[in-house]
């Protein structure tokens, strides 16, 4: 069981996600991250896929790099069905060098959930609030 999956453009882990992961890491929130996760002779498809069954919450990176990518894609209708059928909060999207604008006409499906812009917030401040998402869950 994983507390978050993180979804991501490879092409955003060295200038964002790399650092968001050491913030959840400081506060040990089990996170299902592909660079930790998956290991040499792995079925990674098998394994994401796994790893979004498997976790109480999503993180979603949408940026530039994450528009049009298969498994981004994959991951995110994952955790949008998952969401839409038992209704509880999954998915948290972080908006990174993209406007709201951008994420309406790319994902209308997900516009109206409240995002977090990564320029408004630290990894640290983001890891502090999605610590605050996994307390009420476990008081429920």
């Amino acid at each position: 069981m994983y507390d978050v999956f993180i979804s991501h453009a490879n092409a955003d882990k060295a200038t964002y996600v790399d650092d968001l992961k050491k913030s959840l890491d400081k506060l040990n929130i089990q996170v299902f991250y592909d660079k930790d996760t998956l290991e040499w002779g792995d079925n990674w498809k098998n394994k994401i896929l796994e790893g979004v069954k498997k976790a109480e919450f999503a993180i979603i990176v949408i940026s530039e790099n994450f528009f049009g990518r298969e498994w981004t894609e994959k991951g995110l209708s994952d955790f949008l069905n998952r969401q839409n059928q038992n209704g509880q909060k999954i998915i948290l999207p972080i908006l990174h060098k993209i406007s709201v604008a951008q994420l309406q006409e790319k994902y209308p499906a997900i516009a109206d959930i409240q995002a977090l812009d990564s320029s408004k917030y630290t990894c640290d401040e983001i890891a502090l609030k999605f610590a605050a998402q996994l307390i009420k869950r476990l008081k429920l």
